[in-house]
């Protein structure tokens, strides 16, 4: 329930206005409740769960990725598709047809080199494609995800800071993103003087069904007791709203602790969060790494930050003068507008008129 999960649906639900679209899972999908969450009409699309070899693997890619990528592979060929979209992270999977596109999020490890047999490659921020060029020596269409409006801004702000962010265990060996949900209620614990203001902290998104992530939930939630840190987990997309417009500050950690040239991928690869608690208001005061450059301005709509130090000095500044965060919260709604659905399907729609029909597959 994530950024990449929400681009491929609101992908498949434009395409499905003019095209036969198929939406292939390697498990099967709860539709209902997807549509719900992220607010779309799959109702044209046709889902189909892939078929995994045996017993090896539930999930593509986690166990002997290429051979459970393989099956897939052969049972897609058997569609015959025109053209072919891998929003995989990290996929093993050889495009099954002459026109395929990669949309790249981060760009993994190769195997078998398999991003060469995609005629594009799409990164989903500058950040993103200029690591693809480093990494894997392509050129790549930077498409912004989609992402949704949660305005207007309400007359009134509360006293209230936000991070939304999927909350999931985290290990330095993975590339999985490490959204820093430790550090900012730490951060927020010594700022005493913003809790005797009226000040909350208030975190949600989706919590992993694995039991390390639960842990790790159930970690942050005792080191909360006695603050005002409020947690909601798996929240609809009417709270999340609700959330977005009555946050007057919105935190973002994602890559603080990691070395980015060492560890680029845990850095944010864009920020969708980001864009929307902008859309809605918040004043963004976010780490100055990654995507989150391409969204946020310093001292324009929002505030970058290197170190704690300079975290909390910034929003103590935002705390305590309304006027500022009107400002930096007007510009930050501006700013939003171009990151939304309408420039993302506009954006799409011309990069497949530009897919080469010819490609042959390497």
């Amino acid at each position: 329930m994530g950024g990449g999960e929400k681009l491929t649906l609101v992908l498949a639900e434009h395409l499905s206005l003019a095209h036969n679209v198929f939406l292939f899972s390697a498990e099967p999908l709860d539709v209902p409740s997807l549509e719900q969450f992220f607010d779309v009409d799959l109702s044209r699309v046709k889902v189909i769960c892939l078929k995994n070899p045996g017993s090896l693997s539930r999930v593509l890619g986690r166990i002997n990725g290429s051979n459970v990528s393989l099956h897939h592979e052969r049972q897609l060929r058997s569609f015959e598709l025109d053209l072919f979209i891998n929003n995989s992270y990290a996929s093993a999977l050889t495009c099954p047809t002459t026109r395929g596109i990669f949309m790249c999020m981060f760009p993994h490890p190769l195997v078998n080199n398999v991003v060469n047999s995609y005629s594009t490659i799409v990164a989903i921020s500058r950040y993103a494609a200029d690591w693809v060029w480093k990494r894997w020596d392509r050129h790549s269409e930077v498409l912004y995800p989609p992402c949704d409006d949660m305005g207007p801004p309400p007359s009134a702000k509360e006293k209230i800071i936000l991070h939304v962010g999927r909350f999931i265990a985290d290990s330095i060996e993975d590339e999985r993103h490490h959204k820093g949900q430790g550090l900012l209620l730490e951060t927020f614990k010594r700022m005493t003087d913003l809790h005797q203001q009226g000040w909350e902290l208030h975190f949600t998104g989706s919590l992993s069904p694995d039991g390390k992530s639960r842990t790790f939930a159930g970690t942050l939630m005792r080191a909360a007791e006695g603050l005002p840190v409020f947690f909601h987990f798996n929240a609809a997309s009417e709270e999340l709203r609700k959330l977005y417009r009555s946050a007057a500050i919105y935190w973002h950690a994602t890559g603080y602790g990691f070395d980015a040239d060492k560890y680029p991928a845990k850095q944010e690869h864009f920020g969708i969060s980001t864009v929307e608690a902008m859309s809605a208001g918040a004043v963004p005061v976010v780490y100055a790494t990654g995507g989150q450059k391409e969204i946020v301005t310093d001292e324009v709509d929002g505030y970058w930050w290197t170190d704690i130090d300079r975290l909390v000095n910034q929003t103590r500044k935002l705390a305590n003068d309304a006027t500022l965060r009107s400002e930096l919260g007007h510009q930050a709604v501006l700013s939003s507008k171009r990151f939304s659905r309408e420039t993302f399907v506009a954006n799409i729609d011309r990069l497949i008129e530009l897919c080469p029909a010819d490609f042959k597959l390497k």
